[in-house]
C-alpha cells in the first residue's frame, strides 16, 4: 500500500511573514531596554542624592575627628618631651646647688635652669621681667621648651609663652600669713630634693597657661611663676582632652585630669598648706 504524500502538514510560510513577524517582537523590547538605560543615565533621584550626601557628611565627621586626635595625641607628647627636658634641668640645679631655684636666686625659676638646658649665651639671667625675643634671640631655640603646642591663649609676640609654672612647695612659698611647703623650713627659699620622700609622687612642675586674670604667661616674668595645681582655673579649658601633663620630682612625666586644689596637694605635695602663725 502505498504512503500519500504529507502535503496538508507541511506548508511553506514566506519569508515576508517571518520579517513582519520578527519586526513586531523583538523592535519593541530593544526599545524599552534602550528607554530604561537612557533613563538610569539620566541621574540620581532624589533620595539618592540625599544618602550620598549624607555617607559624604558622616566620613567628613570622623575623618575631622581621628586629625583632631592625631593632632591632640602629638601635642600631649610634645609637652610631655618639654617637661622631661625642664625634669632633667630642674634635677641637675639641685644637684649642683643643693636645692632647687627659688626667690634667693634673685631670678624666676625658668631663668634659673636656661644653662642647664642648654644655653650658653652671655645674658644677664637675674631678674624678673619678661624676656623680649629682640633681647634674647640667642635663647630662642631654649625657651620654645617652655611653650606647650596646645597652649591656645593669644600671646605677644615680643615673648616667649611660658606654658608651665613650678608647684610652690618647691620653694616653701610664703605671702607672710601663709604658707605652701614645710612651715618650719626658711620660707622663699629653694627646698632640697633631698628632704622629698616620696619623688615620684611629688608633682614638680605642672600646665598652667594663663591664669583667670588673664595676664599672659611669659618666660623670665614673675607673674604666675607657681601654681598649686596643673589644668585651668575653670572647667571650660579643653587642654589635652580635658588632662593635664605633670612633671615629678623624680624626672617623670604623668598625664592627669583636672581636679581640685585639695585634692591635687593631698595626693602630690610632698608639703602642705597652712598658715605662718
Amino acid at each position: 500500500m502505498k504512503a500519500l504524500p504529507n502535503t496538508s502538514l507541511k506548508k511553506q510560510i514566506p519569508s515576508s511573514h517571518v520579517k513582519r513577524f520578527l519586526s513586531n517582537s523583538i523592535t519593541p523590547l530593544i526599545k524599552r531596554r534602550d528607554n530604561r538605560s537612557s533613563s538610569a543615565a539620566s541621574g540620581f533621584t532624589l533620595v539618592e542624592l540625599l544618602v550620598v550626601i549624607a555617607i559624604i557628611a558622616v566620613l567628613a565627621a570622623l575623618s575631622f575627628s581621628v586629625m583632631f586626635n592625631v593632632k591632640e595625641k602629638a601635642h600631649t607628647v610634645s609637652c610631655t618631651n618639654n617637661l622631661r627636658q625642664i625634669g632633667i634641668a630642674m634635677i641637675s640645679y639641685d644637684s649642683e646647688n643643693g636645692r632647687l631655684p627659688g626667690k634667693e636666686t634673685g631670678m624666676t625659676w625658668d631663668r634659673a635652669i636656661l644653662p642647664y638646658i642648654g644655653y650658653e649665651g652671655d645674658g644677664d639671667l637675674e631678674g624678673y621681667a619678661p624676656m623680649d625675643r629682640s633681647e634674647w634671640d640667642d635663647a630662642a631655640a631654649t625657651l620654645d621648651i617652655f611653650k606647650c603646642p596646645s597652649d591656645k591663649y593669644q600671646h605677644s609676640p615680643n615673648f616667649f609663652v611660658r606654658s608651665y609654672a613650678v608647684v610652690p612647695w618647691t620653694t616653701n612659698w610664703s605671702n607672710g600669713t601663709s604658707f605652701r611647703g614645710w612651715k618650719h623650713r626658711p620660707l622663699n627659699r629653694g627646698v632640697p630634693l633631698s628632704i622629698v620622700d616620696s619623688p615620684a609622687r611629688a608633682a614638680l612642675v605642672v600646665e598652667w597657661h594663663q591664669g583667670k586674670e588673664g595676664t599672659e604667661n611669659v618666660c623670665g616674668s614673675g607673674s604666675h611663676t607657681f601654681h598649686d595645681r596643673g589644668g585651668p582655673d575653670g572647667d571650660g579649658r579643653d587642654v589635652h582632652k580635658h588632662k593635664q601633663n605633670v612633671l615629678f620630682a623624680d624626672g617623670h612625666v604623668e598625664t592627669l585630669p583636672f581636679m581640685k586644689n585639695s585634692e591635687f596637694v593631698e595626693k602630690y605635695w610632698p608639703g602642705s598648706i597652712g598658715s605662718v602663725d
